[in-house]
């Protein structure tokens, strides 16, 4: 039974999410990867990690397809990982690749994917702090759903050094209600209540998923 409805004929059958305290080392979240899927994450940026695990947290509550398709909102890299390459280049005149491929715009949709054991398509959207940036991934995932049984619908952030809150990642999985007529897409999720003007995106999406889960 879905747990809410995107549009008449597009269902929200599960939602997860991974929070964790910045403080956390990256050893720690490559050990709970480990732990959780076999998934060696030696290569991975934090960001790649909180996204990982998050789809953990979904592919525990819902079965996900091989063929469900994986889209991640989030602001551009891993703030830790572009610091530490900008170092690395600046100040002591050596390019890690490793480090340059594990920051590639896509590598947290990939990353997930493997975590949730999809092989199908994958799409990372830049997310910035206006009112609406938080939904922009939704509407593009439910006019996809016409050729994708199930998508699994990312938000992942990366606290920014120095700054303070926590980071994680925020994951719902839409499906596609069969045997209902497309009906466009027209209010994102019901939403009742969007960000104000001061909302950041991260909270926007925190904000709608709590509401969610006390329906």
């Amino acid at each position: 039974m879905a747990m809410d409805t995107v549009t008449r004929n597009i269902n929200i059958t599960a939602a997860a999410r991974f929070d964790s305290d910045p403080s956390v080392s990256g050893k720690t979240l490559k050990q709970a990867l480990q732990q959780q899927t076999g998934i060696d994450g030696r290569r991975f940026s934090r960001l790649s990690l909180l996204a990982a695990l998050g789809a953990c947290n979904l592919r525990s509550r819902a079965a996900v397809c091989e063929d469900c398709a994986v889209y991640v909102a989030t602001p551009f890299s891993s703030p830790s990982l572009f610091e530490k390459m900008t170092d690395n280049v600046l100040n002591h005149h050596a390019a890690m690749p490793f480090d340059f491929i594990a920051n590639l715009h896509n590598a947290p949709a990939f990353h997930a994917a493997q975590a949730l054991g999809s092989r199908g398509a994958s799409l990372v959207l830049a997310a910035d702090n206006r009112p609406e940036s938080w939904t922009q991934i939704l509407r593009l995932a439910a006019a996809s759903l016409h050729a994708e049984r199930r998508i699994a619908v990312g938000w992942c952030y990366e606290q920014p050094k120095g700054q303070s809150g926590w980071e994680g990642s925020i994951w719902v999985l839409l499906e596609y209600a069969r045997g209902q007529g497309q009906q466009g897409f027209a209010d994102p999720l019901n939403i009742t209540q969007t960000p104000g003007a001061n909302s950041t995106y991260w909270q926007g999406v925190a904000d709608w998923l709590q509401r969610l889960e006390a329906v």
